[in-house]
Order: C-alpha cells, then structure tokens, then sequence
C-alpha cells in the first residue's frame, strides 16, 4: 500500500488531539500495518502516553532536526505492545527549536526531508502529533505530511477553531506542499446527552458533508486515564467505549483492515446478551399477565 502520512491537528487545545493520535497509531499497528507515531511536540504527551518519560536519555526528535549526521532512523524507537507500532520521541528542547529553527531557512522542510528517505517507505503510516498552538514545528508537519484529520471536542468553541485549521491547511496545500488534503473530523468527547455535542455534528455535517465526518469518539474517562498507565486505550481498557470507538475511527480511516485485541467488545456482548435477558424477562411477564387477566 502508498504510505500515508497524517497529521492530528488543531490549534485548540484539550481536543484530543494526542489520544487521537496515539490510539489510532496504535490500533492501525494492532490491525497490522507497520507504523511510525513522530511526537513533535516539546510536552511529549504522544511519547509519554506510551511509556516513554521525557527525562530518559535517549536519541529524540530534536537530535533529528538539528544534527544532519542523524537520520530519522537513528532516533526510532520500537514500542513494546503493539510490535507493529515505532516512535520517534519528543524532547522538551524542542520547544528552544522554535526559535533556534527561525533563524535557519533550510529547516522549514527539514522534518519532511526526513521521511523521504528510503527506510522510510517500509511504514504503510506516519502518524504526525504536533505542537497546539500555531509555530514552527506545526507547519513543519503539515508540510511533511499529505493528509489532516483535525479532531474537534464537540463543543461550540470548537466550531471557531476548526474554521481556522481548515483555512490553514488550505493555506499550506496553496503555498507549500500541494499534496495536503483534510481526510477526516474526528468529533471527540461526544456525549448523547448534550444537546449542543449533537448540534456540532450536524453542523460539520451540513459543512462539510457528512463523508467527511469520521466515528464519534464518545466520552470515556479510561481515555484521559490511560496515558498515566504508558499504555494506548487498547491493553489499558480493552473492554471500553473508548476502545471501542478508536478501533472503529481506525478501521474507517483506512478502510480495509480490522483492529483485533484482547477483549475487544466484551462489554458491548455483555451488554447485548443482558437486553435480550431483559426481553425474555419482559415477554414472560406479559404471558404471566394475559393468564391473570383470562382467570379473572
């Protein structure tokens, strides 16, 4: 398959911009393509999310970018659970990269130089989390990469945000790199409950259209729990919502793969096999019922 190299990106922050990009990097590894997640932001959520601590001394990111000695190769990282699933971790130095990058007009494609070389194309995806807020490192990865999904808290500031990276991203495929396209809006911490989640929806829906529009990621606290384990949602709540609805994003995004891990759905056929209990129970009453009514 064409390797495809996809940027989570939104300028606001709290969207689940780095759960996104981790559970899908990570069920896409679990669904069997080879997959590299690049943390290219100086919190290292992405590589602590994975078990990774930012003080660990270790080959990162910012040894990448700023030695041309280094290839990306050399600061690749294999994650443990799933085998399929590789990291180029971050550094908190990358956040002095900002300024130091500015000042040198060869870095501007210096992250996507990176990935075009040729062991590189053994990754089926590039999984891209950048920094929040729009810098340096933002529009390397967008130059760097060919697709956007831009996740969006189902939430009425989003709306605002979502129209900025939109105009962003057509800004960059105009001036930088022609090939950037958004592939999909993944709504994140939906709740069913809220009326105003349901009303972002079917606002991207009629602006977007509804093609466009990825699997709701429901509210699940085993998401924002996860990361402080090292571990994706898959091996830290197998049995959750959370789970659950990443595996279905990611199945989507690439359309012909299946995510399979240990008790995946167990909650969903329990909770399948307790509504047909219940309508057994129901339908034995009513019986009970109609032979009271013919005695009397």
């Amino acid at each position: 398959m064409k390797q495809r190299r996809i940027v989570f990106g939104n300028r606001k922050g709290g969207c689940g911009k780095t759960s996104s990009s981790v559970n899908v990097a990570a069920g896409l590894a679990l669904a069997g393509r080879k997959t590299l997640l690049v943390d290219c932001d100086a919190q290292c959520h992405a590589s602590i999310s994975l078990g990774f601590s930012p003080y660990a001394q270790m080959p990162s990111l910012y040894d990448a970018l700023t030695n041309e000695k280094l290839k990306i190769k050399d600061v690749i990282i294999q994650v443990k659970w799933p085998e399929n699933l590789y990291l180029v971790p971050s550094s908190s130095q990358l956040a002095a990269y900002e300024l130091e990058g500015k000042r040198d007009p060869k870095s501007k494609n210096r992250l996507a130089n990176l990935f075009m070389t040729n062991e590189m194309t053994d990754f089926d995806y590039i999984i891209i989390d950048p920094p929040p807020t729009l810098g340096l490192l933002f529009v390397k990865s967008l130059i760097a990469a060919n697709e956007v999904i831009i996740p969006v808290q189902t939430h009425f500031l989003s709306m605002e945000s979502l129209a900025e990276m939109v105009r962003l991203v057509y800004q960059v495929n105009a001036t930088v790199n022609p090939e950037l396209k958004i592939s999909g809006i993944l709504p994140t911490f939906y709740s069913r409950q809220i009326k105003l989640a349901k009303d972002v929806i079917k606002e991207i829906k009629k602006n977007f259209g509804e093609d466009m529009l990825l699997p709701l990621v429901r509210h699940d606290f085993a998401i924002a729990e996860a990361p402080g384990f090292g571990n994706c949602i898959y091996k830290h709540a197998p049995s959750s919502v959370g789970a659950s609805d990443y595996a279905s994003v990611v199945e989507r995004i690439d359309g012909n793969c299946s995510v399979n891990f240990p008790g995946k759905n167990k909650n969903v056929n329990n909770k399948a096999l307790k509504n047909k209990q219940l309508k057994i129970k129901l339908q034995q009453n009513k019986r009970v019922r109609r032979k009271k009514k013919r005695k009397s």
